[in-house]
């Protein structure tokens, strides 16, 4: 059975022909030069953020009702009141829990397949789409490369601990959608555990990384521009998403990074650098000659067995430092 997709981060700048050419002509200089660094700016911007129209395939795609495995259609509200879709795959005598999230104008779909092989392991599992992507996305909203899209998983994190008492709280992300698990678990000590697949450092890092990409110019004036007409547009700032930067939070918590080697969406280094930040028990597969969030289809069996593993191991009741220098006191 054909199973649901780990998505990639659809850079909107990716063969963008007619920001190469603003981006060229933004380096003439001058008055009209000025002019058109905004119009590159104002362009990059609209491409990063903007809401595209719901497809047919969105709404005729796989659903849980495929993998044959159990679920509920639930929402849930997040930050802005906006009610969250998702399903909810239950194992009801279950502490476990995993959260996973897809990429940049993902979807609940290209984390089902590993959703449903957990879930056939044991755990419960939620999937769900942030506002401004999947098929029940609604007019006034943005896409906004983490930050809003951040919330909603807290939002979803929340709606979880609704759902069970003490949950064992783990979280899955692919692409952007690892990022923003990072962060999450970052600013939630009760995450245990996350499994991070080709995560990015920084908003800012990925926006110019896809910029030179593309155009293969300078970023000054055109990415200085973007980002405060980002933050007039979202209110949200580049720099404020930034898994690297608070990587430290996560104390002794573990984290799996996975990444394939030849990455061009991504580049491998924000996993040696993510990795390296890291404090806490830490494993890094880096996959050769495989493509942005293509480790689980070069390696489908040897995914699954190392996630299991990694949940497994760490998705566990942990004994209090306190408690753990008293065996008298251990059940």
């Amino acid at each position: 059975m054909k199973t649901a997709k780990f998505t990639h981060i659809n850079h909107s700048l990716s063969k963008n022909k007619p920001l190469t050419r603003l981006g060229l002509m933004a380096l003439a200089g001058g008055a009209s030069a000025g002019l058109v660094s905004l119009g590159a700016a104002r362009h990059l911007v609209n491409e990063l953020t903007r809401l595209t129209p719901v497809q047919p395939v969105e709404t005729y795609s796989f659903s849980p009702f495929e993998t044959q495995v159990d679920y509920e259609e639930v929402e849930f509200p997040t930050a802005n009141g906006r009610l969250l879709k998702g399903w909810w795959l239950p194992r009801p005598a279950e502490r476990r829990v995993i959260v996973a999230v897809s990429g940049y104008r993902g979807r609940k779909e290209d984390v089902l397949g590993i959703s449903s092989i957990l879930w056939r392991n044991g755990y419960n599992v939620l999937l769900f789409d942030y506002r401004a992507h999947g098929p029940g996305r609604a007019e006034g909203e943005l896409v906004t490369l983490g930050h809003r899209e951040l919330q909603d998983l807290q939002a979803a994190i929340k709606y979880a601990r609704t759902r069970l008492e003490n949950p064992l709280l783990g979280l899955l992300g692919a692409s952007m959608g690892a990022s923003v698990a990072l962060l999450a678990a970052a600013r939630d000590p009760q995450v245990l555990a996350v499994w991070a697949d080709s995560p990015f450092t920084s908003q800012r890092e990925i926006i110019n990384h896809a910029w030179h990409r593309q155009t293969h110019l300078p970023g000054h004036p055109v990415l200085d521009l973007a980002e405060w007409l980002f933050e007039s547009r979202t209110g949200h700032r580049w720099l404020d998403f930034a898994p690297l930067s608070e990587l430290g939070n996560l104390g002794n918590r573990p984290v799996y990074f996975v990444h394939g080697a030849s990455d061009k969406m991504v580049p491998i280094d924000h996993a040696y650098r993510l990795y390296a930040a890291a404090p806490g028990p830490k494993d890094l597969w880096i996959e050769d000659y495989v493509e942005h969030c293509g480790v689980y289809f070069a390696r489908r069996e040897e995914y699954v067995r190392r996630c299991l593993g990694f949940f497994g191991d760490n998705l566990v009741e942990k004994v209090s430092e306190a408690t753990s220098d008293r065996p008298d006191l251990v059940a």
